[in-house]
């Protein structure tokens, strides 16, 4: 009797544990839903993107900043306006995206406002997370493919570290396929993918957990490695002396074949700010080489380094951070977004 007294304290207590840990869990996915429960992406391989989100819905972004993205019925981060057909396209990773911006405080959305009072969406905003500078420019075929006739293309990027290599790796083409559309690839899903992103849509939790992890593992990674020689000066020396240049020069080539369009590539630079207060560029000091090639080849550059450097100089502005993350690191904020609409709006020509 009384082993079966213990055995049944202890299952009693067994219970207790794990239905707090259940309650805990559901509260905790509860919060997800106003903290962090962003959209769902349906990938593609011959498109403008890597991928769309899912159209006509919406996701939650609280780690930086706060924003409730809204998905067009296209499957991209454009608010509810009718497109104009005089329109151009911007493409990028996250910073595009806006992923912790007010839809209507990105440099998108205030280009369009700083330009246009029709209630028409002019900037057609396709940025994608993980959709960086290379990515873009071999998926040049898709973006040209499905937008034919945009006035205009803009490349954001916040590097302008890709070596020889990996700027002849980026004229390796995606191609494009029009019958990749966000519909087609919703009417094509399964009923074990339907069920997947039903739950997804219902466990914010795991993907935040999933997120956090990666992460870890990420910066693990990066700590325990022999070191990254993005701003090594000497590894950059001698690329500069090497085929760069050339490099850099096929690539703008490259895109000219691709069209004939105006071309605007943005970079907006790595800050860092000093420990007596200063604020400072992080660079591999390419920024002259992409000036003088993309200006051979009919390229817009637009380097957001002076304004950065001078927002922070007369009203110690910085381009990087929110109020809930560390000053200087992260994704562009809204100070950021205003000064690139507004270099922006300076070189697209309507």
């Amino acid at each position: 009797m009384l082993h079966m007294h213990r055995f049944s304290s202890f299952m009693k207590k067994t219970a207790g544990w794990l239905a707090a840990v259940m309650i805990a869990l559901f509260i905790c996915n509860l919060a997800c839903f106003s903290f962090y429960d962003p959209c769902q992406e349906l990938p593609r391989q011959r498109g403008a993107t890597t991928g769309f989100l899912l159209p006509d819905s919406h996701g939650v972004y609280g780690l930086e900043g706060y924003c409730i993205a809204h998905i067009d019925d296209k499957g991209y981060v454009n608010r509810n306006m009718p497109r104009s057909k005089d329109y151009i396209v911007v493409a990028g990773a996250s910073h595009t995206e806006g992923l912790f911006i007010k839809q209507d405080r990105r440099y998108t959305d205030l280009l369009n406002d700083m330009t246009f009072d029709d209630g028409q969406n002019h900037v057609i905003n396709i940025g994608r997370s993980g959709n960086y500078f290379s990515v873009c420019l071999q998926h040049l075929d898709g973006i040209v493919g499905e937008f034919p006739d945009a006035k205009a293309y803009v490349i954001e990027t916040d590097s302008l570290a890709y070596d020889t290599k990996a700027l002849y790796d980026s004229m390796t083409e995606c191609g494009y396929d029009p019958g990749e559309t966000a519909d087609s690839l919703m009417a094509g899903l399964d009923k074990r993918q339907k069920l997947l992103i039903r739950a997804k849509e219902y466990l914010p939790l795991l993907r935040l957990i999933r997120k956090q992890y990666y992460t870890y593992l990420g910066a693990k990674e990066e700590a325990e490695g022999p070191g990254s020689d993005i701003l090594d000066p000497l590894f950059w020396k001698s690329e500069y002396e090497g085929d760069f240049e050339k490099a850099l020069d096929d690539l703008m080539k490259f895109i000219r074949t691709r069209t004939d369009k105006q071309v605007v590539i943005l970079y907006h630079p790595a800050v860092k700010l000093e420990e007596d207060g200063t604020m400072t560029i992080l660079t591999n000091n390419a920024e002259p080489y992409y000036e003088k090639v993309c200006r051979k080849n009919g390229i817009d550059f637009v380097d957001m380094t002076q304004p950065f450097l001078d927002a922070y100089e007369k009203e110690k502005v910085v381009p990087y951070g929110f109020c809930n993350t560390t000053l200087g690191d992260g994704h562009v904020n809204r100070a950021a977004h205003m000064m690139m609409a507004a270099e922006l709006k300076k070189v697209i020509r309507w």
